[in-house]
């Protein structure tokens, strides 16, 4: 078993190992991802998991919002359409903003 694998100790899936997807992506851009976390959902540091595999479609149906809900509130809030990011994948959306307030580093 690999260090980041869990075992689940109780319950139906006893003994099944969880991994988490890796987050050292999204780990570059804490501060946007803070931000974006509390003024897009209203969660505060510490209410929330997120990986690099994480997507806007792990946030539907919150205080009923759908994907194009979210895509809105994001276009309003950082003047970004990010509904051509068919994947909805949150650190491609951290870095557009990042590209967006520093610009593209190449």
């Amino acid at each position: 078993m690999k260090e980041e694998d869990t075992v689940i100790t109780s319950g139906p899936f006893k003994g099944k190992k969880i991994r988490f997807a890796p987050s050292n992506g999204v780990n570059m851009f804490v501060e946007i991802y803070e931000e974006f976390m509390r003024k897009i959902f209203d969660f505060e540091p510490g209410e929330y998991l997120i990986t690099d595999e994480s997507s806007l479609y792990d946030f539907t149906g919150l205080d009923e919002m759908e994907l194009t809900d979210i895509q809105k509130k994001i276009q309003d809030v950082y003047d970004l359409d990010v509904s051509d990011i068919a994947s909805g994948n949150l650190l491609d959306i951290f870095m557009r903003i990042h590209y967006s307030k520093f610009g593209d580093p190449s």
